[in-house]
């Protein structure tokens, strides 16, 4: 006898024993009893989800002896041929192999024999998005007005690909993903019909692992079955797939949670040459992460959540990292898994990541505690700020435009420096900032890439940063374009903005151009930056002499050629 595969064994015959598809099950049932049939249907949904077990099961049933009624018999002659496969009247066409003028047209010439046995003559085409487009459109005519006795079911797992005038001659349903319970329970009764044995704990993994795919959940119950082994247990399941342990998983989330670094590497290396399926592992640590963020405040483990066996390892980690970690946690794990499909060393891609989420941790720590010293101070300072401006307007005073001065490329006289950001007045009363920013500097850079990350580039261009007085001065050596750009409205309040934020309060972005390569010096003993209009004394000497612009210009349009790819063209 020739052996047929778990899932065409335990292939459902009835609607009623359908799972997961209830919504289709009692529409079609209630279509059948009443007699009401349509010319042509439409079964859409990802692989694995009953499609085609519905399709044959509604031919059955419209050419059952017991018709009109929810559900074919089983027992009569049309029954037996049709789920044997050798009736003349059901046809299955593969689309994919299919798929061209040619075959449709001989499928309409085929539709206009009568049936040789049965009530209806069922087409069943899978795959029906493979249809080229002209065998789409020499379709449409025969589908719209099919010969008396003639029912066409169509199967696709991407209706998107489908053309509208196809889509809108059928009747669609919508065939959903299992969930895991749902799968589960089909398992145990498959395992009891086969009289096989197989702990709870393997079937759960068997039905998390199938994604929702109830034919790849029996493939995978099969194929741990033929591991050779009376009992199927979860372990065996994990050397079938590759799936790795939860005991390697909480290993490796401690040593996150206690910033080990070494530890960390050493399981990531357990788990690469124990021969698990390393995009199977990052999925997993995915999980984790994310369903850590979805835990109640009390600790407990949320019965309205799924966590796939993972409930320990949640509960145990709970409130080891902060909200705002976990967030840029499983963002980077995300994106880590997009560079992973197309890595040639899996195991480096993943060490990285280690050490990036060992960076984000870190820097979330560090921005708790600072915001916790000053966000009373920072809060006050904003309304106190947001007071001062709206007086300001009611008055209707008017601070003067920066000056601006422009040097063609001939060579006219002009400072070796500029202020780039708009002339804004210092304030006059509130805390002074703290004088540690070099502490903040990674996390502001952090939160300003996150809000617009063209002004994080332009500030790490700045030679140096410092906080003198109330004014967070950038530093810039001569001819480089951040210079100009920081100073725009929209980079420069929001650097003002966070920076505030850090230093609990307000704060006045103001950009320096010096000649030298190094960072400037900061100015000298017995100079304030009000005296030398904050620029250091020696930027200062050099504005009072004046130089000429040609060369400073002509570095200006070198950067612009290379930074737009661009090139001169002479002209006459």
């Amino acid at each position: 006898m020739v052996y047929l595969s778990l899932y065409r064994r335990q292939r459902p015959l009835t609607f009623s024993g359908m799972t997961g598809q209830e919504h289709v099950a009692r529409t079609l049932s209630h279509a059948l009893s009443r007699g009401q049939l349509a010319h042509a249907y439409l079964f859409c949904g990802p692989r694995g989800t009953g499609k085609t077990t519905a399709a044959k099961i509604m031919a059955r049933a419209v050419n059952c002896i017991n018709y009109p009624a929810p559900e074919p018999c089983g027992e009569c002659v049309s029954c037996r041929n049709i789920a044997a496969g050798v009736s003349m009247d059901v046809i299955e066409m593969d689309a994919a192999s299919n798929r061209g003028i040619e075959e449709i047209r001989e499928l309409r010439e085929r539709t206009r024999y009568a049936s040789g046995e049965s009530r209806y003559k069922v087409y069943i085409i899978d795959e029906a998005h493979m249809l080229t487009h002209e065998a789409c459109n020499a379709f449409l005519k025969t589908l719209e007005e099919p010969p008396p006795g003639v029912i066409f079911i169509l199967a696709t797992t991407d209706p998107s690909r489908l053309p509208s005038t196809i889509v809108s001659r059928c009747q669609r349903f919508n065939f959903h993903l299992l969930t895991p319970p749902q799968i589960m329970q089909r398992l145990r009764q498959v395992v009891e019909k086969e009289g096989w044995a197989a702990d709870d704990e393997a079937l759960q993994l068997i039905a998390r692992l199938a994604e929702g795919s109830m034919r790849d959940a029996l493939g995978l119950l099969e194929q741990c079955r033929a591991y050779g082994e009376e009992l199927i247990t979860a372990e065996h399941v994990r050397i079938v797939t590759g799936a790795t342990r939860a005991d390697l998983m909480g290993s490796l989330i401690k040593a996150l949670a206690e910033s080990d670094l070494e530890n960390a590497i050493n399981v990531l290396q357990e788990v690469t040459y124990s021969g698990r399926d390393l995009a199977l592992f990052l999925k997993d640590l995915t999980f984790l992460f994310s369903r850590l963020l979805l835990l109640s405040e009390s600790g407990a483990v949320r019965p309205d959540v799924t966590y796939y066996g993972f409930e320990e390892l949640v509960r145990q980690f709970k409130g080891c990292f902060t909200r705002r970690a976990l967030l840029d946690i499983v963002e980077l794990l995300h994106q880590v898994s997009g560079e992973l499909r197309h890595a040639h060393n899996p195991q480096f891609i993943l060490e990285i990541a280690l050490i990036r989420i060992l960076r984000v941790i870190d820097l979330a720590a560090a921005g708790a505690q600072s915001k916790e010293a000053y966000f009373d101070r920072g809060q006050a300072a904003s309304d106190s700020l947001e007071k001062t401006v709206k007086g300001e307007q009611k008055t209707g005073d008017r601070q003067p435009p920066a000056p601006k001065t422009t040097a063609s490329r001939a060579g006219e006289p002009k400072a070796a420096h500029k202020i780039a950001a708009e002339a804004q007045p210092e304030p006059d009363s509130g805390p002074a900032p703290p004088k540690d920013l070099e502490q903040f500097w990674p996390q502001i850079l952090v939160e300003v890439k996150k809000s617009q990350p063209s002004t994080c580039d332009y500030l790490k261009m700045a030679q140096s940063r410092a906080l003198q007085g109330a004014n967070l001065v950038l530093t810039y050596r001569q001819g480089i374009f951040a210079s100009e750009r920081i100073g725009d409205p929209s980079h420069r309040r929001l650097v003002e903005r966070i920076v505030s934020k850090y230093t609990g309060a307000p704060v006045r972005l103001k950009v320096v151009i010096c000649e030298e390569k190094e960072a400037a010096p900061p100015p000298h003993a017995g100079e304030t930056p009000e005296e030398t209009g904050g620029l250091p004394p020696s930027v200062t000497a050099t504005k009072q002499a004046g130089q000429s612009s040609s060369g400073e210009n002509d570095y200006l349009f070198d950067e612009a050629l290379k930074l737009f790819r661009g090139k001169i063209i002479e002209q006459d």
